[in-house]
């Protein structure tokens, strides 16, 4: 468990570096929408807020909150940490080039990543319609995935695993506030030189 935990920030920072196309892939922005989630490994479950080119994904584990906000309007990834040595966040530029994410959220990600994708019917997730595919070639490996008309992945499932590696509990499409998507005052902030324009703080997130 210990090794998995330790793995689990890279593996978060992989899906936000995923959040939305960057500048050379082809235009697509995913609905805005807020989901609960739950992941192989984590404590709790995982919460994730997209809106547009921005993505947030909340995590508590170990008695720490751990925020990673992906920005493509700004180009930052901002990793924040609160716990009782109080609240820190670090803004580092957000690489634009793709890459395959353990953890995909969009079936655009596994469609550029897998060597065969076969539709084999639908399911029902969290309260949601989706359409199940079976693929082979994503990350070397294969499995099934379902997902709605959208393209969000609500649940992937690699072959070999008695439990799915990670399944949308809850999903509710709406809009988010901008607020979601940068640190709160009372967060030190960190910003690394290369992240393109102004990263800042705002009051609240209602």
């Amino acid at each position: 468990m210990a090794r998995l935990s330790s793995s689990l920030p890279a593996m978060l920072i992989a899906i936000c570096a995923m959040a939305a196309p960057g500048q050379a892939q082809t235009p697509r922005v995913s609905p805005d929408y807020h989901a609960r989630v739950w992941v192989a490994g984590f404590e709790t479950p995982v919460e994730i807020r997209q809106s547009g080119l921005r993505r947030r994904i909340e995590v508590a584990q170990g008695g720490l909150i751990q925020t990673y906000i992906a920005d493509r309007v700004r180009g930052s990834l901002t990793v924040m940490t609160a716990g009782g040595q109080g609240r820190v966040a670090f803004v580092f530029p957000l690489p634009r080039e793709e890459q395959l994410s353990p953890l995909p959220l969009d079936l655009l990600v596994i469609e550029r990543g897998a060597a065969r994708m076969t539709r084999t019917g639908a399911s029902n997730i969290a309260g949601r319609s989706c359409q199940r595919y079976r693929y082979s070639g994503y990350l070397g490996r294969a499995g099934s995935v379902c997902a709605t008309r959208e393209g969000i992945v609500l649940e992937l499932h690699p072959d070999g695993r008695r439990r799915p590696l990670y399944q949308v509990l809850s999903l509710t499409p709406a809009r988010q506030a901008p607020g979601w998507f940068a640190p709160t005052p009372d967060y030190q902030l960190a910003v690394l030189p290369g992240v393109g324009g102004t990263v800042g703080t705002v009051s609240g997130a209602d």
